[in-house]
């Protein structure tokens, strides 16, 4: 699993700490019996989506949530 992560604001070696973190984490649920290796495939090889735009968001809600007074 290494490689998987990029965090543009964070060094190397913080990247590479937080992924032996996130593989201790899995290889923990992994022993407990919480995961399955199948599972842990599936989640690797699921397409990320990008979140919304907070700004888009407020857009929507912002005469709803803010009417004009007049």
């Amino acid at each position: 699993m290494s490689d998987f992560l990029t965090i543009k604001c964070l060094g190397e070696a913080e990247t590479v700490q937080i992924e032996k973190e996130i593989e201790v984490r899995i290889a923990a649920r992994k022993k407990e019996g919480l995961l399955t290796d199948r599972e842990v495939r599936e989640i690797v090889e699921m397409p990320l989506r990008p979140l919304p735009d907070i700004l888009d968001v407020q857009v929507v809600y912002e005469n709803h949530l803010y009417p004009k007074r007049g």
